[in-house]
């Protein structure tokens, strides 16, 4: 994929937000899931992660970002969110530092569509942006723990 394709996907669930928050409009997981896994940040195609205990995904990737407190739970139903906000930094030396944000979708057991879509847009629009322009650095910058919440909001999203 080329480096604009993470910009372009910005701008298409941009276009469709109050739809997708509504569940009027379904989400392209396909579309989503191959922009994540384009990245080449996580070892596994993120669709892999799911199913995957809190515990596996912590001794095998994590990066100690995601709050994996019940490590005996799938990932899939894991609450806690690692927004990417901010990118600053110098691309010419190598160096890209990101800001992230804990952001949970669930409040008092019911589930917010908007703070998912808002991780995932929102997330993917700082990582394209870097991705536009050093993709190389983007690969050695990024958190694991944040690719993955990308596709813990996109799967919450579409099953939700």
């Amino acid at each position: 994929m080329d480096n604009l394709t993470t910009m372009t996907l910005t701008d298409e669930l941009a276009a469709k937000q109050d739809e997708i928050i509504s569940g009027q409009e379904s989400l392209n997981l396909s579309k989503i899931y191959d922009e994540i896994n384009s990245l080449g940040i996580l070892a596994k195609p993120i669709q892999d992660y799911f199913e995957m205990t809190q515990d596996e995904y912590y001794n095998s990737e994590s990066d100690g970002k995601l709050n994996l407190l019940q490590l005996n739970e799938k990932l899939g139903s894991l609450s806690d969110r690692i927004l990417t906000n901010h990118v600053d930094g110098y691309v010419d030396k190598d160096e890209i530092n990101f800001t992230y944000n804990h952001e949970n979708p669930t409040t008092d057991g019911i589930y917010d569509r908007k703070t998912d879509f808002n991780v995932l847009l929102y997330s993917l629009k700082v990582i394209g942006a870097v991705r536009a322009i050093a993709p190389n650095e983007l690969k050695k910058a990024l958190s694991k723990d944040a690719v993955l919440s990308l596709g813990l909001a996109a799967h919450a999203l579409a099953n939700n």
